[in-house]
């Protein structure tokens, strides 16, 4: 179990994000000489740019199994609404931000086998999809496989991996990496969000903090191990061309957060089991904060 946590980031991009992917490609094909070279070199800056993180995003079929170690009961109240879709569709970056953050919540969902839920949320995804134009490339045989498998995590499993493997050679053949590194922000800030909120809401009125310590280590010591990759996505972001500010103010929080990192350190602690310490640190609350108000200005 524990080489799954170790694996969450890869995992907590979410079961959709193999959809995402699949999606990110248009069924428009570059023209030869349509693109300047200095266009080319910043297009394959970021093809690079996503390699590389997502080398370091684990396979999306591990989500269940961090979130089944905490046992932690379904919270209702972490997954981005649907209601606020709507909202995303007037600017293509606010949708292609949501569309990996509604990802990564079809994973929460579907760690709870809610799944009709989960469905609602493909529905929304979809639709966003849509409005960035991007839905003629969706792979519909690995989406009704996908509505099938819901409820069997092993099955679901295989079918997520497989399309995570081929997605980097859609990536390759299509002009939408901007797009496509818009969903991994996405998944990766509602990775943390998730991550933290799990901490931060486990029960404290059951166990003590050193036990509560004995089940959240796994997943605390996984979240301290973010400041490389968080730095890679910022990278990432860095790259897309015509942010906007909205995006430049997102990456401009990612900064304050990573810095907000250079403090965390809570391995020794976990080590010597002083749990309360831990559980109580300043650091850690202060990243809980910082990634929450980030993952507000993404969904609203």
């Amino acid at each position: 179990m524990i080489a799954h946590i170790e694996k969450y980031f890869k995992g907590i991009a979410s079961v959709l994000l193999a959809l995402t992917f699949i999606v990110s490609c248009t069924s428009d094909k570059k023209k030869e000489g349509s693109a300047s070279e200095e266009f080319e070199e910043a297009a394959e800056s970021v093809k690079e740019q996503i390699d590389k993180v997502l080398y370091e995003i684990p396979p999306p079929s591990e989500i269940p199994y961090i979130i089944q170690s905490t046992g932690a009961d379904f919270n209702p109240n972490i997954p981005n609404s649907i209601d606020n879709y709507e909202s995303y569709t007037i600017s293509q970056h606010k949708a292609a931000f949501n569309l990996g953050v509604y990802a990564t919540d079809i994973g929460y969902l579907s760690s709870y086998g809610k799944t009709q839920e989960a469905l609602n949320y493909m529905d929304v995804s979809m639709k966003l999809s849509e409005s960035i134009g991007i839905q003629d490339a969706i792979d519909l045989e690995v989406l009704s496989r996908f509505e099938q498998n819901l409820s069997n995590t092993d099955s679901l499993a295989i079918i997520i991996d497989e399309s995570i493997k081929n997605s980097d050679d859609y990536l390759q053949m299509n002009e939408r990496e901007n797009v496509a590194a818009l969903v991994i922000g996405g998944t990766f800030v509602e990775g943390l969000y998730i991550t933290t909120q799990i901490i931060d809401t486990y029960p404290k009125d059951i166990l003590a903090d050193d036990q509560r310590m004995t089940i959240l280590a796994p997943l605390i010591s996984t979240l301290a191990k973010q400041k490389e990759p968080l730095g890679d996505m910022i990278a990432l972001l860095k790259s897309v061309d015509n942010k906007g500010d909205w995006i430049e103010a997102t990456i401009s929080s990612l900064e304050d957060l990573h810095e907000s990192y250079e403090t965390f350190n809570p391995e020794e602690k976990i080590e010597n089991d002083q749990g309360h310490e831990v559980l109580n640190d300043e650091v850690l609350h202060n990243l809980t904060e910082q990634i929450a108000s980030i993952r507000d200005n993404i969904i609203y």
